[in-house]
């Protein structure tokens, strides 16, 4: 409340629970975070799903992950692995050797030790995750 007083134009703060957010916002807050909360289901998505190196929730509904390619994607492109059209989820970059695609050719072979960038709604990823995982 002081901060606002004193005329600071966008309040982020930190809050422990959602009562403690909804308090915040209350008082004048602008942005409230729960880093605590968000780390935590970062981490547990990583734990269930072996294959995944980050996820990153954009809405309720959306994510981006980044899933590591498996057994059952390696040799084969984008085009014959047809994520789009079975998963309604959106490749939009390959990382290899420390290098970032954003305009992946679909002809391109996946390797061992690349990593795709994946955008959807989380129950397509979920079923996108699920069918390569290993």
């Amino acid at each position: 409340m002081i901060l606002k007083e004193m005329g600071v134009q966008r309040i982020v703060v930190k809050a422990v629970n959602d009562l403690h957010g909804k308090v915040l916002k209350r008082i004048g807050a602008d942005k409230v975070v729960y880093p605590e909360r968000d780390m935590g289901q970062r981490v547990a998505h990583h734990l269930i799903s072996s294959n995944i190196v980050d996820h990153i929730e954009l809405s309720a509904d959306c994510s981006i992950v980044e899933v590591q390619v498996t057994g059952h994607m390696i040799g084969k492109s984008l085009k014959e692995l047809n994520i789009r059209a079975k998963y309604g989820c959106n490749v939009i970059a390959i990382k290899r050797d420390e290098k970032m695609d954003i305009a992946p050719s679909a002809d391109q072979p996946l390797g061992s030790q690349d990593i795709l960038v994946v955008v959807g709604k989380n129950h397509d990823l979920q079923s996108f995750e699920v069918t390569f995982a290993e």
